[in-house]
């Protein structure tokens, strides 16, 4: 009995690992491979500490856990400002730098690892036996699994998941992904530096082969196979695991060394074959108890299976925008012959970005008025779209200021910007595609106090009230752009004209005043292009003030009520729509119509 109690405890050991991987893999998007190299600094700090100087053993995990934080914070910051490549790379070297210290300093025991390591007591009673172990192990994991659930399935894991798909698109609404990524990886190296310090304790012995990079793979598997996205798959990935060996030693007769070798074999042919038929993994992320219920019942015959999605389809057309369409007679453009008479929500002075020779924006100009539709138009390398990067902090500008309601906001990150009340959409619109509608929706809404941790463990009755809330107004926007019967959909099943409406109520539930469309007609079926249209007037008509880049001109001269024509960096035109057509020169070299 003692013997599979034993493999019991070694697959709650890689569990605490497996499930911190997936945390940062699989609900943040953030790949390293130096996970068992943090499970080295803190097994071996444990282990250092014990063998040394005799420190018990909740102390030494304590300071296990201390040093796994500080070596996986200190190597997050500049890791994480990397591409995704390099950050593989990274973490890479920092598990091959590790271990090669490990080994070479005799503090460290060499290649034959520390010995002696102190026995467990906690509480004044002594473990020795798996079945002692098991005591400890069994709740410690319980309650990490619940604290990862709770990180996982709350406003902070939503925005996890949004780095996760789309970084940019996560920033724009006012999200610091980057310090969400280092608290991340605090987070998921403080629990590998645990792990470690469990693993040696419980082998008694602290060696390199413990946390080599063939046991970094191998936790990765574990999560791959299992289903990343999803806490319980991680558990399944590290029972298929674990259990390998005691069944290749024990049922097939393996000798140690040969079972390893076989070990390594199963795993890349079952990588190879999940990644080829099932790369979500056994357990998918969009995989739940309820799920599972509603899949049971369909089976059965007494759920009827949910509707495809009608992208893109006239009949699709939310009702209460068609009825707004044909309630209004002609869109309001030109509510003012001027608008430089009218505030300036945004303004633009004197603005320059070069790249390299090439003079993308050269001395730029221009306001847009508050509570109006400004249009952004101009042949293809006029610098529209740069604008847009350039006034919403996403590059930095060469020279010119940029005030936002009067502050100066030139140079700052796009954050920021969002938070202070000027948000973007995107040419490629950039929904978050294995998020739902309403959590797409749900994480533009800022101020969430379940965003933060301290909130998120120490205040979970606010913290639970304010998710309503934000659910509410992500609710009350798609309703608005009438996508309300889309709420649980993958944003990335909808068609494109749904997801431009969603991209649209997504900037609505920022709050925002100031809203940057970039060509927020293009690729759409026809159908929905009245719809759209009639959304963003509407959402002028609540006293938004919108700019838009677009190159379909009867959409400018619907929506726009002032116009900036460019030309290589620079405004060159500016009036109404009918104004700009009118001139004889851009009607001959744009407009087509002289």
């Amino acid at each position: 009995m003692e013997y599979q109690i034993d493999i019991f405890n070694q697959m709650l050991i890689f569990a605490i690992f497996a499930l911190s991987l997936n945390l940062l893999i699989g609900y943040g998007g953030q790949v390293s491979v130096a996970h068992a190299a943090l499970g080295a600094a803190g097994g071996y700090t444990a282990a250092y500490l014990s063998v040394e100087y005799g420190v018990p053993y909740i102390p030494a995990t304590l300071f296990a856990i201390g040093a796994g934080t500080l070596i996986g914070t200190a190597v997050s910051v500049p890791a994480l400002r990397l591409s995704m490549d390099y950050l593989i790379l990274l973490t890479l070297s920092l598990s091959t730098v590790l271990l090669t210290l490990i080994v070479s300093l005799k503090y460290f025991g060499g290649s034959y690892g520390l010995l002696g390591i102190g026995g467990v007591s906690v509480f004044g009673k002594d473990i020795v036996r798996p079945s002692d172990y098991l005591k400890i192990l069994l709740p410690l994991l319980v309650v990490l699994f619940l604290a990862c659930w709770r990180l996982g399935h709350s406003p902070f894991g939503r925005v996890l998941k949004g780095i996760r798909e789309d970084e940019i698109a996560t920033r724009s609404l006012g999200k610091d992904v980057f310090m969400y990524k280092v608290g991340l990886f605090a987070i998921t190296s403080a629990m590998a530096g645990l792990g470690g310090a469990a693993l040696v304790y419980y082998s008694q012995i602290a060696s390199p082969s413990q946390f080599s990079f063939d046991v970094a793979t191998t936790m990765i598997a574990m999560i791959i196979i299992g289903g990343m996205g999803n806490l319980w798959g991680s558990l399944l990935g590290v029972v298929l695991v674990v259990v390998s060996r005691p069944v290749l030693e024990k049922q097939v007769n393996a000798s140690p060394e040969d079972a390893s070798l076989y070990r390594l074999i199963i795993y890349g042919a079952a990588l190879v074959v999940v990644m080829r038929l099932r790369p979500e993994g056994l357990i998918p992320e969009s995989a739940s108890l309820r799920a599972g219920v509603a899949w049971i019942r369909r089976l059965a015959g007494r759920l009827p299976a949910p509707p495809a999605p009608a992208a893109g389809s006239a009949d699709a057309t939310p009702p209460h925008i068609a009825a707004a369409r044909v309630a209004r007679a002609r869109p309001g453009n030109g509510l003012v012959e001027d608008v430089s008479q009218l505030e300036a929500a945004v303004q633009v002075t004197g603005l320059v970005k070069h790249f390299g020779g090439i003079r993308a924006v050269d001395g730029l100009d221009f306001r847009l008025a508050a509570g109006r539709i400004t249009g952004l138009v101009g042949p293809n390398g006029a610098g529209k779209t740069t604008v847009f990067n350039l006034i919403t902090g996403a590059i930095r500008p060469d020279a010119g200021v940029v005030t936002l309601r009067g502050n100066n906001i030139t140079n700052i990150p796009p954050h920021r910007v969002a938070r202070r009340g000027m948000v973007r959409s995107f040419q490629d619109v950039r929904t978050l595609p294995r998020l739902s509608v309403l959590e797409n929706v749900a994480l533009a809404v800022p101020n969430q106090p379940g965003e933060h941790l301290g909130n998120l463990f120490f205040r979970p009755g606010s913290t639970a009230r304010a998710g309503r809330e934000a659910r509410e107004k992500a609710i009350e926007a798609l309703r608005f752009v009438g996508m309300e019967s889309r709420l649980e959909y993958p944003a990335g099943a909808l068609g494109y004209g749904e997801q431009k409406l969603v991209a649209l109520a997504r900037m609505l539930a920022t709050g925002a005043d100031v809203l940057l469309l970039d060509e927020p007609a293009s690729g759409i079926d026809q159908s929905w292009l009245d719809p759209i249209l009639e959304v963003i007037l509407q959402t002028r008509d609540m006293g938004k003030t919108i700019c838009i880049v677009e190159h379909n001109l009867h959409v400018v001269e619907r929506l726009a009520d002032w116009v900036y024509f460019m030309e290589a960096g620079i405004v060159t035109a500016q009036g109404t729509m009918r104004d700009l057509i009118s001139q004889p020169r851009l009607a001959e070299v744009y407009f087509g119509n002289a």
